[in-house]
């Protein structure tokens, strides 16, 4: 378990972005960002040598999605022919990619189950390369800007679709949703999204008030992806930099000036977008699945909206109905749910390890037209 948020830290502070990457300054963003920077160099230099380290430790973290493929033919010759008609994108997860054959046998899967229906997995890289590390180095804004002009321009998509993310994809899916919705996402079902922000290093959880005498490691890794996330730079060149939302209260001024989840749940200091809630309002249903082990995202609450209590943030986890998004409707969060457009799973599992036949059930329940 330390391994595993030594890496998160390591992963945080390595994204940068890759479209409009920018070369860290001498002085106080090297000085701020060591790691960060020297990946960006990297990422200018060899982006193919770095795609695959990206690619191996998604791999030997089990962070690929992907299908057993026996299961799946088994499962598709018993539906073939389930009436669809909708299409269907696909958003992949962190260090993932819409060319690894994991997500691209996802998809299939899906377009067999739905008798055909047109089904895409849509990157925000034009090859394998960018589309890994972009899930990495393009942060959540331009991610979202890619994502939206290549739904415009898939002509299958001009009367719109149904959604489904995976871990972080949700948040470009989300996203999408929140700033263009046209075409509109009909139905959205997220699978374990990163939707209420990060609010810890996975498997560490510091104390609310500092000992500065008998500081805690979970201590040091909280003040330094803080640190780390909130600056201009990161915010800039960091998909996880953005959806870094720290729940201490002496840290929630900063998060509301520099993160770009602040700014799409209207929480930011520039105050409500009503943009942001009438383009939630398009979209049908909304679909919210939790895995009850979730070990990587926290809290896993949050997958469903939940969000820790600002009085005691690693004590105690609010559920959506106490949080403030929804009491206020910031973003049209409680305007879906008084309208019955927000349904909610879960399965027993840690992050993205649910079975065949829970994305089964999820898929002809919710996207058969």
């Amino acid at each position: 378990m330390l391994s595993k948020y030594f890496i998160f830290l390591r992963v945080f502070l390595f994204s940068a972005a890759v479209a409009s990457v920018r070369v860290c300054k001498e002085g106080n963003e090297r000085e701020t960002h060591p790691v960060l920077c020297r990946m960006v160099d990297k990422l200018i230099e060899d982006p193919e040598s770095l795609s695959l380290d990206i690619y191996d430790w998604a791999k030997r973290h089990n962070a690929l999605l992907d299908i057993d493929q026996e299961a799946s033919l088994l499962i598709e010759r018993h539906l073939r022919g389930t009436s669809g008609g909708t299409p269907v994108v696909m958003a992949h997860g962190m260090g993932d990619s819409c060319f690894n054959d994991g997500m691209k046998r996802v998809t299939e899967h899906i377009s067999t189950l739905l008798g055909g229906s047109y089904s895409t997995c849509i990157p925000t890289g034009d090859n394998q390369q960018e589309d890994t590390t972009n899930g990495y180095f393009l942060n959540m804004d331009a991610s979202v800007q890619v994502f939206a002009k290549k739904v415009r321009s898939d002509p299958a998509l001009a009367d719109g679709f149904h959604a489904m993310g995976f871990s972080q994809g949700n948040n470009v899916i989300r996203g999408y949703i929140a700033k263009y919705n046209d075409p509109p996402v009909k139905t959205f079902i997220s699978v374990n999204g990163v939707n209420a922000g990060e609010g810890a290093v996975p498997y560490c959880r510091p104390s609310i008030r500092h000992n500065l005498s008998f500081p805690s490691m979970c201590d040091l890794l909280m003040e330094q992806a803080s640190r780390a996330a909130y600056t201009s730079y990161a915010q800039e060149h960091s998909f996880q930099a953005n959806y870094w939302r720290d729940p201490r209260k002496s840290e929630f001024p900063t998060y509301q000036e520099y993160a770009q989840l602040a700014k799409w749940n209207n929480e930011g200091v520039s105050g409500v977008n009503q943009t942001l809630k009438e383009n939630w309002g398009k979209t049908d249903k909304f679909v919210w699945v939790l895995a009850k082990q979730d070990g990587m995202v926290w809290p896993k609450e949050g997958e469903q909206w939940g969000a820790p209590d600002p009085e005691d943030p690693f004590g105690k986890i609010l559920p959506r109905e106490e949080t403030s998004w929804f009491k206020d409707d910031l973003f049209g969060l409680r305007t879906a749910e008084e309208a019955g457009k927000n349904m909610y799973e879960s399965f027993d599992g840690d992050h993205l390890r649910f079975s065949l036949q829970d994305l089964d059930g999820w898929v002809q329940k919710y996207f058969v037209d």
